[in-house]
């Protein structure tokens, strides 16, 4: 069994949220009950962001330690490049030295620059007498790699439904940002047009950068 994807996270919450019952919620996900079950439990209330990342430290300390495994390259790009958190928090999240965070980064081995954290890549340092020392982390703009600079664009959007093979009427839809692989839920009345589109147009009216919308 594979594990849970961070859109199926994010339909757990949705469907906990509108009262959906563990095997209502196994259906639309198509997972066992079991599945389901240990999943809801793992955080109380549940969040989908907490899980994955939960999940996602559990999977890396499971591994070899200190790996840079493509979940957690995925996790640090969305969440440092896109809501902004800070190195240090995220490697507390995922269980990780923040100076490995800083490692990957001075490598090229993310979609980021040192622009993109919160402080910009200068942290300040409370010494012992109280003064600040200001330093910098990793290499100079004008020196990082290539694959650091090429970075894609924000605004392409994914759109799909998901609907349960027992009960009629169970719809979602999802509408997924390619680049932060950020979700959100809405759900509907049928999968068809006039059930679907005002959802579309409602949620994309609030989105001024959209670039492009892919309908599965």
């Amino acid at each position: 069994m594979t594990s849970l994807s961070s859109q199926e996270r994010t339909v757990i919450q949705t469907l906990l949220e509108l009262n959906y019952s563990i095997r209502a919620i196994a259906r639309f996900i198509n997972r066992s009950p079991a599945t389901a079950s240990v999943e809801i439990h793992q955080v109380t209330p549940y969040k989908a962001d907490i899980a994955h990342a939960l999940a996602l430290k559990k999977r890396h300390l499971r591994g070899r330690h200190h790996t840079l495994t493509p979940a957690i390259a995925v996790f640090l790009n969305e969440h440092i490049g896109i809501l902004k958190w800070s190195p240090e928090t995220a490697a507390h999240v995922l269980g990780l030295p923040f100076k490995t965070i800083y490692n990957w980064l001075n490598a090229g081995r993310l979609k980021l620059s040192l622009a993109d954290l919160p402080d910009k890549g200068i942290r300040q340092k409370r010494q012992s007498d109280g003064r600040r020392q200001v330093f910098v982390h990793g290499r100079s703009i004008e020196s990082r790699p290539k694959s650091v600079q090429a970075r894609q664009d924000f605004g392409h959007f994914e759109v799909d439904t998901m609907q349960s093979g027992k009960k009629r009427g169970e719809v979602l839809v999802t509408i997924t940002e390619r680049l932060s692989r950020q979700h959100i839920v809405r759900q509907v009345s049928g999968r068809n047009s006039q059930a679907v589109t005002p959802v579309l147009i409602h949620f994309f009216q609030g989105i001024e950068n959209a670039k492009s919308i892919t309908v599965d």
